[in-house]
């Protein structure tokens, strides 16, 4: 299941025995999104971290006229919304 992120991980450098144990370890839900749907929308406080499986998802913004501005595309291996754990919020929506 962690297949995208081992290897979008090992990338970056070697991964231990350990550290794939430990990837192993973290508690998941898998869950299928339908297209167009907001994982998280700007302002929210997640509790929990989205994590690209398959398929493709985006993070945007919403402009004054009711437009989206894509700021990022995730692909498998991506995380949605990690970086929450350093803002506190959402300063992004991020539909799948």
């Amino acid at each position: 299941m962690f297949a995208p992120l081992i290897y979008k991980l090992s990338l970056a450098g070697s991964l231990t025995e350990a550290d794939h144990k430990a990837l192993r370890r973290v508690s998941v839900r898998s869950r299928q999104v339908s297209a167009r749907r907001d994982l998280n929308c700007e302002g929210d406080r997640p509790e929990n971290v989205h994590l690209v499986l398959s398929g493709f998802a985006c993070r945007y913004r919403v402009l004054a006229r009711g437009r989206r501005y894509i700021t990022a595309l995730m692909v498998p291996g991506d995380s949605c919304d990690l970086h929450v754990a350093i803002l506190g919020e959402m300063d992004h929506s991020s539909p799948r």
